[in-house]
This record gives structure tokens, sequence and C-alpha cells, in this order.
């Protein structure tokens, strides 16, 4: 039997975060590097983590090494789990429903292709109970 392969991402499309993602990048900003900034200017949508943090490093002049990529992102992630809960974020309208039906299918493989490191999907989707409908995922690390 062929199986088919159908891959979801997680913001704007399973979940709205309540902007959970956007306060742990501040918070990371501020507890790494001694920074405050709205990120109003940075932009976020349809953006890797990676990606959204290599741009706020760059406008505040701080070198993007691995090093301080990967600090930033081990706060976000951690301060991200303190957000969650902290939101008023929802699974969008359907996504359980769709993702029960979806799964009793045999012939489909759910999977996720996402900017968020996967540490970061994990938890998103962990939070809004449906992480467990994913064989797979496509991360930005």
């Amino acid at each position: 039997m062929q199986k088919r392969l159908l891959l979801f991402d997680i913001d704007g499309t399973l979940i709205h975060s309540g902007g959970a993602g956007v306060e742990a990048l501040k918070l990371a900003l501020t507890e790494r590097f001694g920074i405050k900034d709205d990120l109003h200017d940075i932009e976020i949508a349809g953006m890797t983590d990676s990606g959204i943090v290599i741009s706020i490093l760059k406008k505040h002049k701080i070198p993007t090494t691995a090093e301080n990529i990967a600090a930033f992102l081990d706060s976000y992630v951690h301060l991200l789990s303190l957000e969650l809960p902290r939101r008023k974020g929802k699974l969008l309208p359907g996504v359980l429903e769709l993702l029960e039906r979806l799964k009793t299918r045999k012939r489909l493989v759910l999977g996720l292709l996402t900017g968020n490191v996967s540490r970061g999907a994990q938890l998103k989707l962990s939070h809004y109970g449906v992480w467990h409908f994913f064989e797979f995922g496509a991360f930005a690390d």
C-alpha cells in the first residue's frame, strides 16, 4: 500500500500561541545580552527561529557566532516553556478534529515542516495536546 505524506506548519496553521514566542524572544535577548527591545522591526512571520535570532543579533551588533545563536535559542526555548501557559493561545478551530480524522487513515503519514527549532515545536504542540499526531518533522535546526 502506497502511503501519502501530509506536512503541516505550526504557527498560524495549527496554533496561535498568543504571543508566547515573541515574548520569549524579547526575554531571551534581555536574559542573554542585557538588551530590552520590543522587536517591532524584526520580521518574524515566515522566518526560521535561527533566522529571527540572527536578525536580532545583527540589529544589536552582536556577533552572529554559533555560540551566540545557540545560547539565544537555549534561552528562548526555556522562556517559551514559561510563556506558553501564561498566554491565551489556542489550537486553531477544527485542527484537533482534522488531526484525529487524518490519523485514522492508514495510508497517511502526518509530519511537520516548520521554521521552529525542534524543541520549540515540541513545546508548542505538546502544550496544545497535538504533538503525538506527528510521526516526524523537518525543523529549523
